[in-house]
């Protein structure tokens, strides 16, 4: 994402799978090889993640809390700042409410960031939100387009 003058554009958007079959390291190491792709191609000025949750599931909250590891050591390897936002904080910048639903989410960020459709998983919807987040929260020189 970018901030530009007038708006927030979405420069590429999407998600990294996965193989079922791949072990939690292979998994891991796949993720961490796709965002050092992406961190050297984009060169971002920051590293948005949400903060680790907890589910009822501690198996599942370990997991988030590995994948946020790599990612932000991804960023730490190339001198990229990394901030972290609680789901609520999100939430509340998107939709104005911090128990709103995903799908409020969801269409709040097509309309924010003027997309023909909405995202097209949650999970994208809440890295764009991320995204949405951050750059209301700090002011930067925007281009003049």
């Amino acid at each position: 994402m970018e901030k530009t003058a007038r708006r927030i554009e979405v420069l590429a958007a999407g998600t990294i799978k996965s193989r079922p079959r791949q072990s939690p390291p292979e998994k891991l190491a796949g993720i961490y090889e796709t965002v050092i792709e992406l961190l050297d191609k984009f060169a971002p000025g920051a590293l948005v993640l949400e903060d680790v949750f907890y589910h009822k599931n501690v198996r599942s909250t370990l997991r988030l809390g590995e994948v946020r590891g790599v990612c932000g050591l991804a960023a730490a390897q190339r001198g990229i700042e990394v901030y972290t936002y609680a789901p609520r904080r999100v939430k509340k910048a998107t939709v104005g409410n911090g128990s709103a639903g995903k799908d409020q989410v969801r269409t709040m960020v097509r309309v924010l960031l003027g997309l023909e459709e909405e995202p097209a998983s949650l999970d994208l919807s809440d890295a764009l939100a991320l995204g949405i987040t951050y750059f209301q929260d700090y002011n930067f020189p925007s281009e003049t387009n």
